[in-house]
Protein backbone atom coordinates (compact mmCIF):
# COMPACT_ATOMS: atom_id res chain seq x y z
CA UNK A 1 0.00 0.00 0.00
CA UNK A 2 2.81 2.45 0.84
CA UNK A 3 5.58 3.97 -1.23
CA UNK A 4 8.72 5.98 -0.57
CA UNK A 5 7.98 8.58 2.06
CA UNK A 6 4.42 7.38 2.50
CA UNK A 7 2.46 5.37 5.01
CA UNK A 8 -0.75 3.38 4.55
CA UNK A 9 -2.96 4.69 1.75
CA UNK A 10 -0.22 6.93 0.35
CA UNK A 11 -0.28 9.37 3.29
CA UNK A 12 2.74 11.69 3.14
CA UNK A 13 4.82 11.44 6.29
CA UNK A 14 6.29 14.30 8.25
CA UNK A 15 9.92 13.95 9.17
CA UNK A 16 9.56 13.63 12.92
CA UNK A 17 10.38 10.12 14.15
CA UNK A 18 9.19 9.43 17.68
CA UNK A 19 9.62 6.36 19.86
CA UNK A 20 6.67 5.73 22.16
CA UNK A 21 7.72 3.60 25.13
CA UNK A 22 4.63 1.87 26.50
CA UNK A 23 4.92 1.21 30.24
CA UNK A 24 2.83 0.80 33.38
CA UNK A 25 3.19 -0.67 36.84
CA UNK A 26 -0.05 -2.66 36.79
CA UNK A 27 1.09 -5.72 34.86
CA UNK A 28 -1.14 -8.72 35.58
CA UNK A 29 1.65 -11.33 35.36
CA UNK A 30 4.40 -9.29 37.02
CA UNK A 31 3.10 -6.22 38.90
CA UNK A 32 5.67 -3.49 39.46
CA UNK A 33 8.22 -4.94 37.08
CA UNK A 34 9.05 -1.57 35.52
CA UNK A 35 10.80 -0.52 38.73
CA UNK A 36 12.28 -3.94 39.51
CA UNK A 37 16.07 -3.98 39.79
CA UNK A 38 18.11 -5.09 36.79
CA UNK A 39 21.87 -4.91 37.37
CA UNK A 40 21.53 -1.90 39.64
CA UNK A 41 18.89 0.08 37.75
CA UNK A 42 15.11 -0.16 37.27
CA UNK A 43 13.97 -2.09 34.21
CA UNK A 44 12.43 1.08 32.78
CA UNK A 45 15.75 2.91 33.05
CA UNK A 46 17.35 0.24 30.85
CA UNK A 47 14.57 0.58 28.28
CA UNK A 48 14.75 4.36 28.07
CA UNK A 49 18.55 4.56 28.09
CA UNK A 50 18.91 1.96 25.36
CA UNK A 51 16.02 3.22 23.22
CA UNK A 52 17.37 6.74 23.04
CA UNK A 53 20.62 5.42 21.63
CA UNK A 54 18.82 4.89 18.31
CA UNK A 55 20.31 7.59 16.07
CA UNK A 56 17.29 7.90 13.78
CA UNK A 57 14.96 9.03 16.54
CA UNK A 58 13.99 12.65 17.06
CA UNK A 59 12.37 11.97 20.41
CA UNK A 60 11.62 9.28 22.99
CA UNK A 61 8.37 9.56 24.93
CA UNK A 62 7.28 7.56 27.96
CA UNK A 63 3.61 6.66 27.46
CA UNK A 64 2.07 5.63 30.74
CA UNK A 65 -1.25 5.91 32.56
CA UNK A 66 -2.92 8.41 34.85
CA UNK A 67 -2.98 5.84 37.68
CA UNK A 68 -1.20 7.00 40.85
CA UNK A 69 0.95 3.87 40.89
CA UNK A 70 2.60 5.06 37.67
CA UNK A 71 3.79 8.32 39.25
CA UNK A 72 7.17 6.77 39.99
CA UNK A 73 7.64 5.93 36.31
CA UNK A 74 6.96 9.57 35.50
CA UNK A 75 9.47 10.68 38.13
CA UNK A 76 12.15 8.41 36.68
CA UNK A 77 11.56 9.54 33.09
CA UNK A 78 11.38 13.20 34.06
CA UNK A 79 14.70 12.90 35.85
CA UNK A 80 16.22 11.58 32.61
CA UNK A 81 14.80 14.44 30.54
CA UNK A 82 12.37 12.11 28.75
CA UNK A 83 9.04 13.52 27.57
CA UNK A 84 5.94 11.98 29.15
CA UNK A 85 2.37 11.34 28.06
CA UNK A 86 -0.26 9.96 30.44
CA UNK A 87 -3.59 8.53 29.38
CA UNK A 88 -6.11 5.71 29.79
CA UNK A 89 -4.87 2.53 31.44
CA UNK A 90 -7.48 0.32 29.73
CA UNK A 91 -7.36 1.86 26.24
CA UNK A 92 -3.70 1.44 25.36
CA UNK A 93 -4.25 2.11 21.66
CA UNK A 94 -5.99 5.39 22.42
CA UNK A 95 -3.21 6.36 24.81
CA UNK A 96 -0.53 5.68 22.22
CA UNK A 97 -2.37 7.56 19.45
CA UNK A 98 -2.81 10.57 21.75
CA UNK A 99 0.90 10.48 22.59
CA UNK A 100 1.85 10.44 18.90
CA UNK A 101 -0.35 13.45 18.23
CA UNK A 102 1.03 15.31 21.25
CA UNK A 103 4.59 14.69 20.05
CA UNK A 104 3.83 15.75 16.47
CA UNK A 105 5.07 12.40 15.20
CA UNK A 106 5.14 11.57 11.52
CA UNK A 107 6.60 8.12 12.06
CA UNK A 108 5.88 6.14 15.22
CA UNK A 109 8.30 3.61 16.69
CA UNK A 110 6.48 1.46 19.22
CA UNK A 111 8.62 0.15 22.06
CA UNK A 112 7.27 -2.12 24.79
CA UNK A 113 8.94 -1.52 28.14
CA UNK A 114 9.01 -5.31 28.61
CA UNK A 115 12.17 -5.15 26.46
CA UNK A 116 14.96 -3.72 28.66
CA UNK A 117 17.69 -4.79 26.22
CA UNK A 118 16.24 -3.14 23.14
CA UNK A 119 19.15 -2.15 20.89
CA UNK A 120 19.43 1.24 19.21
CA UNK A 121 21.07 -0.13 16.08
CA UNK A 122 18.33 -2.74 15.66
CA UNK A 123 15.69 -0.03 16.08
CA UNK A 124 17.48 2.12 13.49
CA UNK A 125 17.41 -0.81 11.05
CA UNK A 126 13.62 -1.02 11.40
CA UNK A 127 13.22 2.73 10.91
CA UNK A 128 15.44 2.75 7.81
CA UNK A 129 13.51 -0.15 6.32
CA UNK A 130 10.19 1.61 6.90
CA UNK A 131 11.38 4.91 5.45
CA UNK A 132 12.58 3.10 2.32
CA UNK A 133 8.88 2.69 1.52
CA UNK A 134 6.66 -0.08 0.29
CA UNK A 135 5.26 -1.14 3.67
CA UNK A 136 2.61 0.13 6.03
CA UNK A 137 4.16 -1.56 9.05
CA UNK A 138 7.59 -3.05 9.65
CA UNK A 139 8.96 -4.91 12.65
CA UNK A 140 12.01 -6.66 14.05
CA UNK A 141 11.00 -6.95 17.71
CA UNK A 142 10.16 -10.64 17.45
CA UNK A 143 11.49 -13.54 15.32
CA UNK A 144 8.59 -14.27 13.00
CA UNK A 145 7.48 -13.61 9.47
CA UNK A 146 11.02 -13.60 8.12
CA UNK A 147 12.73 -11.62 10.87
CA UNK A 148 15.41 -13.57 12.75
CA UNK A 149 16.10 -10.85 15.31
CA UNK A 150 15.90 -12.06 18.87
CA UNK A 151 12.72 -11.39 20.78
CA UNK A 152 13.17 -8.04 22.53
CA UNK A 153 15.93 -6.33 20.52
CA UNK A 154 13.90 -4.33 18.02
CA UNK A 155 10.71 -2.36 17.54
CA UNK A 156 7.61 -1.81 15.42
CA UNK A 157 7.36 1.12 12.98
CA UNK A 158 4.34 2.68 11.28
CA UNK A 159 3.10 6.06 10.13
CA UNK A 160 1.36 8.21 12.72
CA UNK A 161 -1.67 8.71 10.42
CA UNK A 162 -2.06 4.93 10.25
CA UNK A 163 -1.96 4.74 14.03
CA UNK A 164 -4.73 7.35 14.09
CA UNK A 165 -6.74 5.31 11.59
CA UNK A 166 -6.42 2.17 13.68
CA UNK A 167 -7.43 4.14 16.77
CA UNK A 168 -10.64 5.19 15.00
CA UNK A 169 -11.69 1.76 13.77
CA UNK A 170 -10.29 -0.90 16.15
CA UNK A 171 -13.20 -2.02 18.30
CA UNK A 172 -12.31 -5.19 20.20
CA UNK A 173 -10.79 -5.29 23.68
CA UNK A 174 -7.81 -7.21 22.29
CA UNK A 175 -7.15 -4.58 19.61
CA UNK A 176 -7.47 -1.70 22.09
CA UNK A 177 -5.06 -3.39 24.51
CA UNK A 178 -2.49 -4.57 21.96
CA UNK A 179 -1.70 -1.52 19.86
CA UNK A 180 -0.88 -3.12 16.51
CA UNK A 181 -3.24 -6.11 16.83
CA UNK A 182 -5.66 -4.60 14.29
CA UNK A 183 -2.92 -4.73 11.65
CA UNK A 184 -2.11 -8.36 12.43
CA UNK A 185 -5.82 -9.25 12.43
CA UNK A 186 -6.34 -7.62 9.02
CA UNK A 187 -3.15 -8.31 7.09
CA UNK A 188 -5.02 -8.41 3.79
CA UNK A 189 -5.49 -4.65 4.18
CA UNK A 190 -1.88 -3.78 4.94
CA UNK A 191 1.63 -4.40 3.72
CA UNK A 192 3.45 -5.94 6.67
CA UNK A 193 7.20 -6.46 6.38
CA UNK A 194 9.65 -8.22 8.67
CA UNK A 195 13.09 -6.67 8.93
CA UNK A 196 15.84 -9.25 8.89
CA UNK A 197 19.05 -8.88 10.85
CA UNK A 198 22.76 -9.16 10.02
CA UNK A 199 24.62 -12.26 11.24
CA UNK A 200 25.93 -10.72 14.48
CA UNK A 201 22.34 -9.99 15.60
CA UNK A 202 21.04 -13.39 14.51
CA UNK A 203 20.15 -15.51 17.56
CA UNK A 204 20.15 -18.70 15.44
CA UNK A 205 17.35 -19.88 17.71
CA UNK A 206 13.84 -18.70 18.47
CA UNK A 207 14.48 -19.71 22.08
CA UNK A 208 16.29 -16.46 22.92
CA UNK A 209 13.88 -14.13 24.72
CA UNK A 210 15.03 -10.78 26.05
CA UNK A 211 11.66 -9.57 27.30
CA UNK A 212 10.38 -9.60 30.86
CA UNK A 213 6.96 -11.18 31.31
CA UNK A 214 7.52 -13.02 34.58
CA UNK A 215 9.92 -12.86 37.55
CA UNK A 216 11.94 -15.78 36.19
CA UNK A 217 12.61 -13.82 32.99
CA UNK A 218 14.10 -11.02 35.03
CA UNK A 219 16.22 -13.46 37.03
CA UNK A 220 17.78 -14.70 33.77
CA UNK A 221 18.40 -11.17 32.47
CA UNK A 222 20.06 -10.17 35.72
CA UNK A 223 22.73 -12.75 34.96
CA UNK A 224 22.97 -11.57 31.36
CA UNK A 225 23.38 -7.92 32.38
CA UNK A 226 25.80 -8.40 35.28
CA UNK A 227 28.75 -6.09 34.63
CA UNK A 228 27.27 -4.61 31.43
CA UNK A 229 26.42 -0.95 30.84
CA UNK A 230 23.50 0.59 28.96
CA UNK A 231 25.51 0.76 25.74
CA UNK A 232 26.21 -2.98 25.40
CA UNK A 233 25.62 -3.92 21.72
CA UNK A 234 23.24 -6.61 20.52
CA UNK A 235 26.03 -9.07 19.70
CA UNK A 236 27.37 -8.85 23.28
CA UNK A 237 23.89 -9.28 24.76
CA UNK A 238 23.24 -12.39 22.66
CA UNK A 239 26.61 -13.91 23.53
CA UNK A 240 25.96 -13.34 27.23
CA UNK A 241 22.45 -14.83 26.95
CA UNK A 242 23.85 -18.01 25.39
CA UNK A 243 26.57 -18.27 28.03
CA UNK A 244 24.05 -17.97 30.86
CA UNK A 245 21.78 -20.54 29.18
CA UNK A 246 24.68 -22.98 28.81
CA UNK A 247 25.58 -22.65 32.50
CA UNK A 248 21.98 -23.29 33.50
CA UNK A 249 21.54 -26.31 31.22
CA UNK A 250 21.43 -29.71 33.02
CA UNK A 251 24.49 -31.93 32.50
Amino acid sequence: MGGPGTGGGGIVLTRRIVALVQARMGSTRFPGKMMADLAGYPVLRWVLERARRARRLDQVVLVTTTAARDDELVTLADGMGIEIHRGSEADVLGRMAEAARQAGAGTVVRVCADNPLIDGAVVDAAIDDFLAGGADYVFNHTPKGGSRCADGLGAEVLAAPLLDEIDRIADTDHQREHVTAYIWDNQERFTVRAVDCPPDWDPRSDAIRLDVDRPEDLDHLRQVCAGLDFGAPAATILARWRAVAREAAPV
